[in-house]
């Protein structure tokens, strides 16, 4: 990557899908802005990719642009550039299990959170069922797997892709209910605590405070 190239994230003035890139973003030093949509159903979706965003732009030296749609490609992209990934095609791997696994926590929670100001009976219903049968098994392999790290990041002695999509799964989840603390994922708090203390990650998590 050029020194001078910039970057521009396009996404919805909130955390969701956006948090991962913005966080990556912040933590590379890179020269980026964010840009919010205007006119998203009647203009704006129709010129991308695949109709949704986040939407990444990257602007080179020379002028010449590149754009990447999905979360998950733009994350890696950004990580790889950053040095959040590995050279080992393992650790590599591994990296990509855990932040796929986390991904999928969070969209498995999207049906039950999205019921919880429209129907709060059917709310609680839903988000048992979401609690118990996905999040917390999955939750408690990621508890075990860290408990095991020497380091208390999840692939190596420094932080990933991985660790940032650890992040961004807690600061979701917890927005809805406090599922992870130092009593219930003492390991995955310690993580979270030590990323979120970082200026740039900090300044992300507080970018749109709760209402």
């Amino acid at each position: 990557m050029a020194p001078t190239s910039s970057f521009e994230l396009f996404y919805f003035e909130l955390h969701g899908f956006g948090l991962p890139a913005r966080i990556l973003l912040s933590l590379s030093g890179f020269d980026w802005t964010n840009r919010f949509p205007t006119n998203w159903a009647g203009e704006e979706k129709a010129k991308t990719p695949f109709g949704k965003i986040p939407l990444l732009t990257e602007t080179r030296a020379d002028g010449s642009k590149f754009v990447l749609a999905e979360s998950s490609a733009i994350c890696r992209y950004i990580a790889r550039k950053a040095n959040f990934y590995s050279d080992n095609e393992e650790e590599a791997a591994l990296i990509d299990q855990f932040a796929s696994n986390l991904t999928d926590i969070v969209v498995k929670g999207f049906r039950a959170r999205s019921l919880k100001t429209s129907d709060p009976e059917q709310y609680k219903v839903e988000y048992e069922k979401y609690r118990d049968n996905e999040f917390k098994p999955a939750f408690d392999k990621h508890e075990q797997h860290l408990a095991k790290s020497a380091s208390g990041y999840y692939v190596g002695d420094r932080l990933t892709l991985a660790d940032v999509f650890a992040v961004f799964a807690i600061a979701l989840i917890n927005q809805n209910n406090v599922e992870i603390s130092e009593e219930t994922y003492p390991h995955m708090n310690k993580l979270y605590q030590k990323i979120a203390a970082l200026e740039p990650v900090k300044a992300e998590l507080n970018r749109f405070p709760k209402k």
